[in-house]
Formats: structure tokens, C-alpha cells, sequence
């Protein structure tokens, strides 16, 4: 396939037409569990194409076992993360040996009225042959208590791990403003998960910095006392504290809570996240001249941010309207470099 060129298709297909091996590092967020329908043609996952297929009311045939729909239509969970596990394996197929993954993805609450927000598309090309705006999900399987957290980021993580991915960090995106939840019940949640996986225990990653906190500088400049006010079973375990330590010019090295804002966004799209949350993933995990994989592409961002970075990406997108709106952001890019180098 060729770089920098935006695939009108979906994931797991255009996965397939990649070569093992041929990407540095995957950037992504797939579509969260029972969010909204973005109105894609319905795909089977798992089962038999050639069955003759008997479906049940929640699209699973009773046959081949196979689900029709919409990733992140699922009824249940399990159906959901195993789908998301299916498309992961391909991601593992196509990244290199010392590539990097990074997976942003959010939770659900399982309540009884559950169901998905459907939003009348833009593209009237694409419809869902499946959707049914009365349908909910399957409350019975879920096996959780009604308005529960269905814990969806730790259970793909740990589906993922019993994989084969080694998960390097559970990096936290802390939003400082959010929208104003209207439950009286719990508290308002101003992050997501980001996940760092990758396929060996040496990989390709550049270490990122982070301004010291103002404290450090007069710790490190007094010094520790060596001895210490630890106990000798303390400083035996631990050891014992260092004297004066050297301020590194580049800073710390980088938390895993990252403070990013979102942004906004003109294009109608519903669910992207900011340029600056895909940018360390892209300089640490992703070699110069490197290729960067989005396979859920959505309004482009991966791509921005690679490009900008001097990478080359390739990003796949069922959506024709999307794909439209990742090229016109892309040629925006593409013009805004060329004046600052004139």
C-alpha cells in the first residue's frame, strides 16, 4: 500500500492488505461500546462468510456464531472486546518486531435504558443495514449491576495481555475541562485511558521529558543526608538516599498522567481527540521517517500529527464524508508547513 494516502475502508479489512512487519507504530482510539452509530455498512466478525447465516435478534447467527453489524454496536461487552481483539491481532501482524502501540479508549455505564445514540449522518452514503433505533443492548448477558461501569479499557487491556502484548504503561488523559455531567449520584469524569503495548521487551522508543516541579530544583541542589532518617532495615531494603543529584537540562522524565484539553474541531466529527495527545506517542514510539498506522483514522488527526512530525502515516476509514475531512485538514497541513519554511 502506499504512504501517506488515507484508505476508504474499514479496519479490519484494509489491515488485511498490509504486508507483515511494514509499520513502526499504530496510534489509535477504535469506537467506544454503545456510543453512538456513525451509520457504517454492517460487517461480520468472526464466524464463517460462507454460512448461510440465521441471525437473531441481536444479529449473532445461531450457525457460525459470527456477529453482523457496526464495531461498537455489539449487545454485549465480551462480543465487543472480542471484536476489538480480532482487529488487534491484525494490528499485531502488520507492526514490527520493535514497534509500539498505543490504544485510546474509553468506558461505558451499563444501565437498563441503555442504547445507542444515533446521529443522523452528513453522508447520507452510508447507512447501517442493521441499526434498529429501539434495539438495546442485551442486559441479561452482561452479568453487571445496572449503572455500573462496565470496566471495558481493563478488560481489552487484559485480553490483550493474555495476547501477547507486554503493556508497558495505563497512561492516564486528564481533560482540565470537560462537559458538565447532569448525574447527582457520582463524580464528573475528566479522564481516559491510554494504552502503550508492543510486542517485545526491546522496542523503538525515544525518552520524553517533563519540566521539574519547582520543589525538585532545592531538593537536588541541598542534597540528601546519606545517612538518612531511615531506619538500617529501611535503607538495607531500599537503600540509602543519594547525596546532591544533577538537574538534567531536558527535564524529568515524562508521568503518565498527561493534562491535555481537547480541542475544537469545525469539522463534523464527533469523537477526536487533540493533536497534542497523539504527539509524544508519535516522537517516542514512532523512529524518524518512520510509518505511523491509524486504522480508525476518523477526522485525521494520527495523520496531522505524523506529517507534521516528518512522519509518514497510512490510516483507514470506512466513512467517505471522514475520509474527506481527513484530506481537507491534510491539505491545510500540508500549505501551513510550506509558508514556514518560505
Amino acid at each position: 500500500m502506499e504512504l501517506d494516502v488515507i484508505y476508504q475502508t474499514d479496519a479490519f479489512s484494509g489491515l488485511k492488505r498490509l504486508a507483515d512487519e511494514s509499520v513502526d507504530c499504530i496510534v489509535t482510539s477504535p469506537p467506544y461500546w454503545q456510543l453512538r452509530d456513525y451509520g457504517l455498512e454492517s460487517l461480520l466478525f468472526g464466524g464463517n462468510a460462507d454460512c448461510s447465516h440465521d441471525f437473531d435478534k441481536w444479529n449473532t447467527c445461531q450457525i457460525c456464531g459470527g456477529w453482523l453489524g457496526e464495531l461498537g454496536q455489539e449487545p454485549t461487552r465480551e462480543q465487543y472486546i472480542g471484536n476489538l481483539i480480532l482487529i488487534f491481532d491484525e494490528c499485531c501482524r502488520v507492526l514490527k518486531k520493535e514497534g509500539t502501540l498505543w490504544v485510546n479508549l474509553g468506558d461505558t455505564y451499563n444501565t437498563s435504558n441503555n442504547n445507542t445514540h444515533h446521529f443522523k449522518h452528513f453522508s447520507q452514503r452510508c447507512k447501517s443495514k442493521c441499526y434498529d433505533p429501539n434495539r438495546k443492548v442485551d442486559i441479561k448477558r452482561q452479568g453487571i449491576g445496572n449503572k455500573s461501569l462496565c470496566n471495558i479499557p481493563g478488560r481489552f487491556a487484559d485480553e490483550m495481555v493474555l495476547r501477547g502484548w507486554i503493556l508497558r504503561n495505563e497512561i492516564i488523559w486528564h481533560k482540565p475541562v470537560v462537559i458538565p455531567a447532569s448525574v447527582r449520584d457520582r463524580f464528573t469524569i475528566d479522564f481516559e485511558k491510554v494504552f502503550f503495548f508492543v510486542k517485545s521487551p526491546k522496542y523503538d522508543f525515544r525518552q520524553q521529558f517533563e519540566p521539574y516541579a519547582d520543589s525538585t530544583f532545592g531538593r537536588y541542589q541541598k542534597g540528601f543526608n546519606v545517612e538518612g532518617h531511615k531506619n538500617s532495615v529501611y535503607r538495607k531494603q531500599y537503600g540509602a538516599p543519594a547525596g546532591i543529584k544533577k538537574i538534567n537540562p531536558k527535564g524529568r522524565n515524562k508521568r503518565a498522567v498527561w493534562r491535555v484539553a481537547n480541542e475544537y474541531n469545525r469539522e463534523m466529527h464527533f469523537a477526536s481527540y487533540p493533536a497534542k495527545l497523539v504527539e509524544t506517542p508519535i516522537e517516542a514510539g514512532c523512529p524518524p521517517d518512520g510509518v505511523v498506522l491509524d486504522p480508525f483514522m476518523g477526522s485525521g488527526t494520527t495523520a496531522i500529527v505524523a506529517k507534521r512530525l516528518g512522519r509518514c502515516y497510512i490510516g483507514f476509514e470506512p466513512n467517505p464524508g471522514y475520509v474527506e475531512i481527513c484530506n481537507r485538514r491534510l491539505e491545510k497541513t500540508i500549505f501551513n508547513n510550506s509558508k514556514k519554511q518560505e
